[in-house]
């Protein structure tokens, strides 16, 4: 009993000094603890979630009539703009694309054959109908073509005549079992996460167009899929009969816009966007309705909170866009040029709204690309890590403190990263060359239910979403009232985590000469060098970035001149230890070193600089590569990567060489000639002008 009582000691003294370690401490924040607290308790969850519910709650196949009069979702926005207070609500028409869209109005897939059973039917699943499928009431043979997307899967098999079962992209398939090979159509399985959930079905498409032969398509689960391949399998005939009435109808394309209008700098607008389309067919609760109503939730807690006095009016103007993804964006810069020059900085809000634990998932920040150092990336960085801080301080400590916790939501943990760009969403328009907004996104990721039926709001989480709406006001409020004071703290910001970078730059460049072979060791030397001067280069923009804020304060000027004095002193510093790393790798490979110098195809290089023509303004990524696919110009493999970057680097100053390098710092070292190419098929697309320096 003794020896009991003593163990038992020892563990409650052990458990005691685990419990008495050191609490995290917060970070620095940029708006005082006293006001984040405010927008806590002001933020809404359930509010997002509820409106969410509303835009998605089902998928639901879009009624006719929408596409000629205006379309739910849109009046959805605008109703609750009004009710929220925004300044300005409204739908703005955008331009068409095309005179017409397709429009499913029925669609049944049954099997008849060897026993009756309905496989899917449009008004239950409307992701069972790929858009693109043409009218048709058919009943054919079912043959398996596996993924159906080389000959390999066709050989010694009929399908004229049939429908074929296929395990990946219908539209893949499509192209050589339609147009080659003559079958009807296509029953598919594809979709992002069949092995977390078998009954999610796939958003997809097919082509469909007057140089396409007319077939139909079908989505189906990974369950269903593989009920219909074994009956096959055992050698069973299978009939099934497609019954599709679909359309093509005159549309609109429009977005909701709403405005908070600055009191003193309303010239200077913050832009806010959520996609709150992804063509007509597909629907989405955390792609993109969760961006959606979590940046509609900040516009209301920033008025609320304005209202009460508990915040003075914002400074500068917030402009919120809910668009067409990408197109809708672009259409709406194209449109209004006279506001699109007044965006000093775009927050892009898509799929934030998972329940983080269900969909294995995190909350992303994604920074700017290397062509666009910005303040904006630290400021956003302060503030989702002071928000990661103290959920796990508040978790520490039973949900107490400064929990941002939803009623009915989760107790997830607040996992988040901090990410390099990737692209693929809104932000991408203001970060394009032509445009150069500072632009950065949030976003959930991985989620399990991507792109299908599944993504409906039970995936979300009130919780997360009030996390997110707590970012969101927070970042709008520090952004749209920043003048020279905050200037001073957003330069300590950017300084701060720029060492950082830095830091991270020099290993990488001296870890490029310490692993270089040999025969490589002068190349790699090159690299490294570029890898800190390009470095450099962009902090001191970054740095520079901040006067945005500082007006004609001379404190600032004074600051900001010392930081960039230093940055250039680091840099010879770090250039002469870099060079002795070489040198020192050189005597231990016994290689005789080789002097630092331009190759005659650099010189050459350094003295062509790409210059964007005019109407190039805006272009999309998209239709640059088909522009270029067009003419027979193909972008090599080895730089495809870079491929939007390297454009996003014309300035008018750089040269090919300077562009080159710039890119090779983000990326891998590109093949310089490989570059020059690259330029040249933008010429004589006419996209930019080459010219001599």
């Amino acid at each position: 009993m003794k020896k009991n009582a003593i163990a038992l000691a020892v563990v409650l003294i052990l458990a005691s000094s685990v419990l008495a370690q050191p609490q995290e401490k917060l970070p620095r924040t940029l708006l005082p603890l006293s006001l984040l607290q405010e927008i806590i308790n002001e933020s809404s969850g359930e509010l997002a979630l509820q409106n969410e519910i509303f835009l998605t709650g089902v998928n639901r196949n879009r009624k006719a009539d929408e596409y000629k009069n205006g379309y739910f979702e849109t009046r959805f926005i605008l109703e609750k703009l009004k009710e929220y207070g925004y300044d300005e609500a409204a739908i703005v028409d955008l331009p068409t694309r095309e005179n017409t869209t397709w429009d499913a109005e029925e669609a049944e897939l049954w099997m008849l054959e060897p026993q009756k059973e309905k496989i899917a039917d449009l008004k239950e699943m409307p992701a069972s109908l790929c858009p693109g499928s043409v009218s048709t009431d058919i009943t054919a043979e079912l043959i398996d073509v596996g993924p159906g997307s080389s000959e390999a899967y066709y050989k010694d098999k009929e399908v004229k005549g049939k429908i074929v079962l296929v395990y990946g992209s219908p539209e893949r398939a499509r192209s050589l079992a339609v147009e080659k090979y003559g079958a009807l159509g296509i029953i598919a399985c594809s979709s992002s996460h069949p092995e977390y959930d078998r009954d999610q079905l796939g958003w997809n498409s097919i082509r469909s167009d007057s140089h396409s032969r007319p077939a139909f398509a079908f989505m189906v689960s990974e369950r269903t899929y593989w009920q219909l391949k074994q009956l096959l399998e055992r050698k069973i005939n299978v009939r099934m009969r497609a019954v599709v009435k679909s359309q093509m109808v005159p549309y609109k394309e429009e977005m909701g816009m709403g405005l908070i209008k600055g009191s003193e700098k309303p010239e200077e607008e913050l832009v806010l966007t959520a996609h709150l389309f992804e063509g007509f067919a597909k629907q989405g609760a955390n792609d993109d309705a969760s961006g959606c109503v979590a940046i509609l939730e900040a516009g209301r807690v920033i008025k609320k909170l304005m209202a009460d006095g508990r915040i003075p009016p914002l400074k500068r103007s917030v402009r919120f866009l809910f668009v067409p993804e990408i197109s809708g964006t672009r259409a709406y810069l194209e449109k209004y040029p006279e506001i699109a020059k007044h965006f000093f900085a775009n927050l892009n809000e898509d799929m934030v709204g998972e329940a983080l634990v269900k969909n294995l998932s995190a909350f992303r920040l994604e920074t700017t690309p290397y062509s666009l150092p910005t303040y904006l990336n630290d400021v956003e960085a302060s503030f989702v890590e002071w928000l990661g801080a103290s959920q796990r301080q508040a978790q520490d400590a039973g949900w107490k403190g400064m929990a941002v916790l939803s009623p009915a939501g989760s107790r997830d943990p607040f996992y988040f990263s901090i990410d390099r760009f990737s692209g693929g969403s809104d932000h991408i328009v203001f970060i394009d060359g032509s445009v150069r907004v500072p632009a950065v996104m949030f976003i959930c990721w991985p989620d399990m239910w991507y792109h299908t039926s599944g993504d409906l709001p039970d995936k979300s989480d009130s919780t997360q979403l009030k996390r997110v709406v707590t970012l969101t006001v927070a970042s709008v409020i520090f952004l749209a009232n920043a003048g020279s004071g905050e200037a001073e703290s957003i330069l300590n910001e950017v300084s701060s985590r720029g060492m950082q970078r830095l830091g991270e730059e020099k290993g990488r460049a001296e870890d490029l000469i310490l692993r270089a072979e040999g025969k490589n060791l002068a190349a790699a030397r090159k690299e490294a060098v570029n890898i800190i001067e390009q470095a450099f280069l962009r902090e001191k923009e970054a740095l520079s970035s901040v006067k945005f804020f500082a007006g004609n304060s001379p404190d600032f000027a004074n600051d900001l001149k010392m930081k960039i004095v230093g940055l250039e002193k680091l840099k010879e510093d770090w250039l002469r230890e870099l060079e002795n790393i070489y040198q020192l790798t050189c005597a231990e490979k016994k290689i005789k070193p080789e002097k630092l110098a331009l190759s005659s195809e650099e010189v050459r290089l350094s003295r062509l600089i790409p210059v964007r023509k005019p109407q190039s303004e805006g272009t999309d990524p998209w239709a640059v590569l088909m522009k270029l696919r067009e003419m027979n110009l193909q972008v090599s493999p080895l730089i495809y990567q870079a491929e939007f970057e390297l454009r996003n680097f014309i300035d008018g100053r750089r040269s090919i060489l300077d562009i080159r390098n710039a890119a090779s710092a983000e990326y891998d070292p590109l093949p310089l000639l490989e570059v020059e190419k690259y330029f040249q098929a933008l010429e004589k697309a006419g996209f930019v002008e080459i010219k001599k320096k």
